[in-house]
């Protein structure tokens, strides 16, 4: 990750295959969301722990307000 001041994700650690986002590239090469556990074909949406559907996104972004 970067220097501690954004959530982004880089695709280098998504891939690297070690430390804490290999559930994360594995949901995404999946297209699974990981919080519902249902299989989606378009729009996902990364979030600081996992990789997510839209509507499930949109679920987690009110709930963390």
């Amino acid at each position: 990750m970067n220097n501690g001041t954004s959530t982004a994700v880089l695709v280098t650690d998504l891939f690297r295959g070690d430390g804490p986002f290999t559930g994360i590239a594995d949901d995404f090469v999946a297209m699974v969301c990981g919080f519902c556990g249902q299989v989606f074909d378009a729009d996902g949406r990364f979030t600081i722990d996992r990789f997510v559907c839209s509507t499930c996104a949109s679920v987690l972004s009110v709930v963390s307000k």
